[in-house]
């Protein structure tokens, strides 16, 4: 069984790495080029990246919310308080999530009037 593994592992770590050094046959400059990216980014596209990684981490923290209410209602073994308590966390997650989701679709209406 251990040889199958090896075996395995090998044969997946030609095909992922052989490709590897081709990726490397022209400079970064005709890469990055080839690639869309010969002009350096505008402000506004700048901005706009760093609101949307914002609002992602906020939608994992939305996600964390969740699941933290939904074990903590799970656990609450018919206790109302305990129960009552996880389902306001998962309310009050819920409130959070539809606030990103508005202020999302607001900064990109916004950004998208700016670059016109």
């Amino acid at each position: 069984m251990l040889k199958k593994i090896i075996l395995g592992v090998g044969i997946a770590s030609l095909v992922f790495f052989a490709a590897t050094p081709a990726l490397a046959q022209f400079g970064l400059d005709k890469s990055g080029t080839n690639a869309g990216y010969s002009e350096s980014p505008s402000v506004y596209s700048t901005i706009s990246t760093v609101i949307s990684m914002g609002l992602s981490l906020a939608g994992l923290v939305f996600l964390g919310i969740m699941f933290y209410g939904g074990l903590r209602w799970m656990t609450a073994r018919g206790d109302e308080e305990k129960a009552t308590k996880a389902k306001e966390a998962i309310f009050e997650a819920m409130i959070g999530f539809i606030l990103v989701i508005l202020s999302y679709g607001i900064s990109a209406f916004v950004f998208s009037r700016l670059i016109k």
